[in-house]
């Protein structure tokens, strides 16, 4: 696997010979260009490639215990992605051809070295190391984008061929009735608004895939407003309760549109899933920003989540509850939002308890801004 990318930019190096004094001239050559590790014996150059990621390995060709065709070898099966040089003072052509078909080595050096041509073996390796990690890293991202192309595709034709049929079927029956249609109008109507739903989550999808961030000053006393005064109108929030409370004192930058889109769905979730046996249904919702950060919380007393299945909310297409009738894809919007800003986001909720999610996103004060109109 590659490498976090985290590391990519240590140049760590380990050169493994039974001669000291190679060793001692290897790190005084190099200490300044590489972090370089040495040891005596394949089984203390197995230790230290265990204990940190070591992208280039060097090995003498004969040593004691075990020589480094069969080090090399074994380091290749259980780190394949590092690159590896071997060095001999022996210019034996069997060795080399073993070497290279066994270890599959990159460079296979004299010994003495030359300095240069060793410092620009081990350059290339390193290019070498970061370009196929990097390469596997990007394939991954392909390959997961695939897949939520794919279940994207089947959920989005899903979750609208249901509505468009009921829609059709009542069509039909307004044709053929003679009486009041009121009952089979409020009926497209609830189609209609699946469809309305379905069709804006796999926008908010696209757009936070495909749109780049857009840093803003924030105000959340209007924000958080905005957000609550387009779901008053929802049939289920008539006999909720709010309470907001929010500290700002300080300037928050960060990206307005997908903080709109976080609040939008965790306040449409708790509307949703309210308990209705409850003698009074509540949600909270408080901000705090500092100088470092946001600290937003958004808790209501609904029908809560099973402790099994927090693992899985923020999962695509993940629907938890039978009386779940949206794409499954909200909850996995908030995750990649909260992730795209760098924050984080906890989940505290059990069974006719209600639900609290807490989400923390760092203050971009110093961002380049660009003004609300």
């Amino acid at each position: 696997m590659y490498i976090e990318e985290k590391n990519v930019e240590v140049k760590r190096v380990l050169f493994v010979d039974d001669n000291e004094n190679n060793l001692n001239s290897f790190r005084a050559n190099f200490r300044k260009d590489y972090e370089v590790y040495t040891a005596l014996t394949s089984k203390e150059g197995y230790k230290l490639i265990e204990q940190y990621d070591i992208p280039v390995i060097l090995s003498d060709y004969k040593m004691p215990e075990e020589n480094g065709v069969l080090f090399l070898e074994k380091v290749k099966e259980n780190y394949p992605f590092t690159v590896r040089i071997m060095l001999t003072g022996h210019a034996d052509m069997l060795a080399i051809v073993e070497a290279i078909n066994r270890g599959e080595i990159f460079r296979f050096l004299a010994k003495p070295w030359n300095e240069e041509v060793l410092r620009n073996s081990i350059n290339n390796a390193f290019d070498i190391y970061f370009t196929k990690n990097l390469l596997e890293k990007k394939n991954e991202e392909l390959k997961k984008a695939y897949v939520e192309l794919d279940k994207l595709v089947f959920s989005t034709a899903h979750d609208i061929t249901g509505p468009l049929s009921n829609i059709m079927g009542l069509i039909t029956l307004l044709r053929m009735e003679e009486s009041d249609p009121k009952e089979y109008v409020d009926l497209i109507e609830f189609s209609a608004k699946k469809l309305m739903a379905t069709t804006s989550d796999v926008l908010s999808f696209h757009r936070n895939k495909r749109t780049g961030l857009d840093f803003r000053n924030i105000r959340f006393k209007q924000l958080i407003k905005s957000v609550m005064d387009e779901h008053q109108y929802f049939e289920e929030s008539i006999k909720l309760k709010y309470s907001v409370e929010i500290s700002q004192d300080e300037k928050f930058v960060s990206d307005k549109s997908r903080i709109r889109v976080i609040l939008n769905n965790l306040l449409s979730n708790a509307i949703k899933y309210q308990d209705k046996h409850k003698a009074e249904q509540t949600i909270k919702i408080s901000a705090h920003i500092d100088s470092t950060e946001l600290k937003l919380v958004l808790d209501d007393n609904g029908i809560g989540i099973d402790k099994e299945q927090h693992s899985e909310i923020f999962d695509i297409y993940y629907r938890g509850t039978q009386l779940s009738t949206g794409t499954g894809i909200g909850l996995y919007i908030v995750k990649e939002a909260v992730d795209l800003l760098k924050g984080s986001i906890e989940l505290s909720s059990a069974i006719g308890r209600g639900t609290k999610f807490t989400i923390t996103i760092p203050n971009l004060v110093g961002s380049e801004v660009k003004e609300d109109n």
